[in-house]
This record gives C-alpha cells, structure tokens and sequence, in this order.
C-alpha cells in the first residue's frame, strides 16, 4: 500500500495534511494520527470494513475492541446511545482530555468496534491536530494505537513510520505525545464506575467529580470478553527480555543492574532508569535516562519511547527502574508490568 505523510508541524502541509486524511476515512481508508497520548490508527467507527482494516494493519486480534475518538464534547451522542448524569459530569471535567468514557453503544457504531460488546469506550483527545481531523471526517473515528499488536505503542512520528508505513493511507506526523501513555478507561457501564484501564485521569481526579470512589478492577482477573484494550492480550513489548525494579531506592536498584548486567557476558544489555541513578551507573553503557524520579510527566512520556530504543540498541536484555505507586505512575507501572519478562520487588519479593 502506498502511503501518504503530511508533518502537520509545518503550516504549508497542515490544511492538505488534514483533507487528505479525512478523504481517505470518507473512502473506508485507515489514517494514523497524533493526540496528547500515544498516536492513533483511525478509521470510519459506523464502517465495519474499514474497521476490519484496523484490525488486519495491526495484527490486532479481532476481540480486542476499539476506542472511538470524537471532535467535541457534543458528539458524545454520536457514539453512544445514552450518557448517564456521571458521564456527563466527567465529560465536562476531563473532555478534552487524556480519559475513555465507557457507555451503551450506539446502533449507528459498528459491531467490530466494540468486538461485539454492547459497550464502548469514547474519547475526545486535546490535540487540535486529532480533533480538526476527527472533525474534518464528519464522523466519529474507531482508533487504537498505530502499532504493531503487542509492540510499544508509539510517542513520536518516527515510531509510527517504523510501524504503519506501507500499512495504512495517511500518516499524519505531529509532536510527540506530551501525555505519552494511553488514557485513563473508565466504566460507567457499571455501577459505581471503574477504571479499567490506569492513565492520566487517576482514581482520585475521578472520585472527585463523581462524589464517590471509583475503584480500579484492571488488577482482578479478567473473566470474559475484554471491555477495553489492555486488559486482555500481551502489550507494549520490546524485542529485548525486560526486568523491572519496583520499590527500591536509586542506590539498590544500580546495585542489582551492575550485578545482573555483569553476570551477563555475550548479549547486549541496555538500561532504562531514572536520572538519579546515572551517577552511580558510572561505565555501564548503554543507559536511557528517563528523567528524575520526582517528575512523574515526563517518566510517564518517555516509556514507550524507552522500549522502543531498547530494540535500537540491538539489547538482547534491559533493566527498568519504577516509580512509586500512585497517581499518575500507576498508569506507568501497568504497562511497564505489561512489557516484562520478570518483575523484582526491590523490597525482597520477586513476581
């Protein structure tokens, strides 16, 4: 498939960038395309061909339903069939913004959406890039992460022309992802909601406006069909076997990396940690800084990106620090959880 590319960072492409892809979603064609999470691979959510596009581009298994991404608030309408009191208390608060709103299906949405469920998970992201597209196709756009199934989902355009191009109509590249993690699912299917999926958006935020705790279930074991992406199937791996440190102080978690790393002759190694510990991680090589331990924004944004350079690299093996729990960092430890081989709690438990 030949692919188009419009860089909407430069204004001279940005009003062709944005009709050549609705014209490709207007024909049943997929588009990738930025928001302030990871970028998104689009398509018609009322066409179950195109739909179907999504799916056999990725890789995707066919039960792992879709998000559906809107252009205003009000078009939460379009995608739903009805939208409780608490939804639109959310709407109001967090859309625009990095959450996922799961309510009844509306009949006009395609059954391959929502993997047949009669639920689905609505979103209106905040970048003007995502919702002038979204807006420009007259319709609600299906999208998950424009990357290979079970790969690190993508930050920066570079990962998407790694992964879509060839496989999609339309690449518009935009920013990196400010957000860099998928956003916060939350069920009001249920009663009281749920999140189904961490983000950005953590508990708290959500019990705050809803007047009630809203408790997370992505850590239950999943009986039946999956409500949202993430909860189900193997996600966000790197080529390389992952190791994460949890719990554990800067200075014992360079201690094991240089202990493990040293015992590990013959493969490439690579590791991925917080800046705190460069310094005492003198002569290992190579390392990828995620920045400090106490900036949650910018660690959360450059995971992905972080997988993605282990494979670079050629690393065979990779060490990952963790933050704490807690806010936003949850959303992190889910899906660092997610790419590992192993997990060692820095507190003297291995899982």
């Amino acid at each position: 498939m030949d692919t188009l590319t419009f860089d909407l960072t430069d204004p001279t492409q940005y009003e062709r960038g944005i009709s050549q892809a609705a014209s490709a979603i207007t024909r049943g064609g997929i588009v990738v395309f930025p928001t302030e999470t990871v970028y998104g691979l689009g398509a018609d959510a009322t066409n179950a061909d195109a739909v179907s596009s999504i799916f056999r581009a990725k890789g995707r298994p066919s039960d792992n339903p879709l998000i559906v991404h809107i252009a205003d608030r009000e078009d939460i309408f379009l995608a739903a069939s009805a939208v409780s009191a608490d939804a639109m208390k959310l709407a109001e608060a967090f859309m625009p913004g990095p959450v996922s709103i799961v309510l009844p299906k509306s009949p006009s949405l395609a059954d391959n959406v929502t993997a047949g469920l009669s639920t689905v998970a609505v979103r209106l992201p905040v970048c003007p890039e995502a919702r002038d597209f979204i807006r420009a196709c007259g319709r609600p756009i299906a999208a998950p992460s424009a990357n290979l199934s079970g790969k690190p989902s993508p930050t920066r355009a570079e990962h998407v022309m790694r992964d879509m191009e060839g496989r999609c109509d339309v690449i518009l590249k935009g920013y990196d992802c400010s957000v860099g993690l998928e956003s916060t699912v939350v069920d009001l299917s249920v009663t009281p909601a749920c999140i189904l999926r961490p983000g950005a958006i953590s508990s708290k935020m959500l019990s705050e406006v809803l007047g009630y705790e809203v408790r997370s279930s992505y850590r239950e074991k999943l009986t039946g069909a999956p409500k949202a992406p993430g909860m189900k199937y193997t996600h966000y791996k790197p080529e390389a076997s992952v190791t994460a440190l949890e719990r554990g102080t800067p200075a014992a978690m360079a201690e094991l990396i240089r202990e493990e790393m040293g015992r590990e002759d013959g493969i490439r190694k690579a590791a991925v940690v917080f800046e705190e510990l460069l310094g005492l991680l003198e002569g290992i090589s190579p390392v990828y800084s995620l920045g400090s331990v106490d900036d949650p924004v910018t660690y959360c944004a450059r995971l992905y990106d972080a997988l993605r350079w282990c494979d670079t690299v050629g690393a065979e093996k990779a060490w990952v620090t963790a933050p704490a729990p807690g806010g936003i960092s949850d959303a992190f430890l889910n899906r660092l959880e997610k790419a590992s081989d192993r997990v060692i709690d820095m507190s003297g438990k291995e899982a």
